[in-house]
């Protein structure tokens, strides 16, 4: 059985497709077995790196490539790296360059992560037989729990800024971890989208969100949204998502299904299987009610600010 090395592999999530992973391949968790910030891989032939630990950061994996000396590694990466921005095609093919939004450093991190692999790839001479799979899923959710930014969407679901209404994915954790087994399996080389057939369109988030309200916020609010997903979570969760819930990033799975994977769950499955309530599950009648009119005043305030200013305009042009 091949021999492989696991970084990255914290959380739920990491712990699932570990699982998956174990069932193929001799696994060798790193994390688990490096000592005083050192890095073994044992004698592995491969190497698969998993972000999808709470803390965002680079310095695991450039650690771990320091030392890696593996002819495959297949990076978990995230779809989120292409951005959200209102150009956007609707899917998103892997040819779309990579433009994560600023604000949201979680897509910039993944971003230079997958800068980082490419580096260590091209830093042996051609012909060294070195194979590089970067794998860019959309949001991750299973039942309870999810990836960071699959609970931060989930969590955002049923909010709307402005006249914004973008479709949505979510894929589910079990069709992650058959991608990324076979990617290491096949050792694949390149950039693969990993997402169910199609997405949510607003109509069908809309039904699947059934009697529990819309919350509408006027623009531009970054701060509040990323205070209510950090509250409807219960921990620290990625910060600058409001591109991501005003605009399409929704990715098509052609080219990783041309390698012969296939997703078990829909967008919609893994929502119904994900989704364990919004706060207004928690709400009592008067504080729904206190929400919405709080939410209604926010809007009616953006309004007559605007009015006003328009008012001023037109004044100073007489």
């Amino acid at each position: 059985m091949t021999r492989l090395a696991v970084s990255g592999a914290g959380g739920v999530i990491g712990a699932r497709v570990l699982q998956w992973l174990a069932q193929s391949f001799d696994v060798l968790d790193v994390d688990d077995a490096h000592r005083s910030g050192d890095y073994d891989l044992g004698g592995a032939d491969a190497l698969v790196h998993l972000r999808l630990t709470r803390e965002v950061t680079s310095d695991r994996l450039r650690r771990v490539l320091a030392v890696a000396d593996v002819r495959h590694l297949t990076l978990v990466s995230s779809a989120s790296v292409y951005g959200a921005w209102p150009n956007h095609p609707t899917p998103i093919s892997e040819d779309l360059p990579v433009r994560p939004n600023l604000e949201a450093s979680w897509a910039v991190h993944h971003a230079d992560a997958e800068r980082m692999v490419l580096e260590w790839s091209d830093a042996v001479p051609d012909g060294a037989g070195r194979s590089v799979a970067i794998l860019r899923p959309a949001p991750v959710v299973s039942s309870g729990v999810g990836g960071p930014i699959g609970e931060a969407m989930l969590a955002a679901a049923p909010i709307r800024t402005g006249s914004d209404d973008p479709p949505v994915q979510f894929l589910h954790v079990d069709d992650l971890a058959s991608a990324v087994v076979l990617a290491t399996q096949r050792r694949l080389s390149g950039v693969f989208n990993v997402a169910p057939d199609g997405w949510l369109s607003p109509g069908e988030l809309r039904a699947l969100l059934g009697a529990r309200p819309k919350i509408r916020l006027p623009m531009p609010l970054p701060k509040r949204l990323d205070r209510y997903v950090a509250r409807r979570v219960g921990h620290a969760a990625p910060e600058g998502l409001l591109p991501y819930t005003r605009y399409s990033w929704v990715v098509a799975n052609d080219r990783l299904r041309a390698q012969g994977w296939e997703p078990r769950y829909s967008s919609a499955q893994a929502f119904v299987i994900a989704d364990v309530g919004m706060p207004w599950d928690d709400l009592n009648a008067r504080q729904r009610q206190y929400a919405t009119l709080v939410g209604a005043g926010a809007a009616v305030a953006a309004g007559g600010w605007a009015a006003a200013a328009w008012l001023r305009r037109s004044y100073a042009l007489r």
